[in-house]
């Protein structure tokens, strides 16, 4: 990745207007299914470290600065083994799928 190029991290503060801060949550709440929307906004103040395997791969695309790179870091997280009922059987996770239209609102 070239040093001139603008990451999917960078991109996303800029146009949103919010802090590098505040990326990981925007981030996570925007690819969590909606009807889990609400109960991922309580679960990051009451038990962030749930978020852990979710907050790698976030943190992994917003160095990204390509489409392509973060399908790639995508593929590589879905093929990682992630125990628990909640986030296997309940799908109570991030969506591959969205985070990728997330990122596509801002990269080309």
């Amino acid at each position: 990745m070239a040093t001139d190029q603008l990451t999917f991290r960078d991109v996303c503060c800029n146009r949103l207007g919010i802090p590098r801060a505040a990326f990981e949550k925007k981030v996570l709440l925007a690819s969590l299914p909606s009807y889990y929307r609400l109960l991922g906004f309580f679960r990051w103040y009451l038990n962030r470290s749930y978020f852990k395997p979710d907050l790698e791969l976030i943190r992994a695309v917003g160095d990204c600065a390509s489409l392509r790179e973060i399908r790639s870091e995508i593929t590589f997280f879905h093929h990682q083994k992630h125990r628990g009922m909640q986030r296997n059987f309940l799908h109570f996770r991030i969506s591959g799928k969205r985070l990728l239209s997330f990122a596509h609102r801002f990269l080309p």
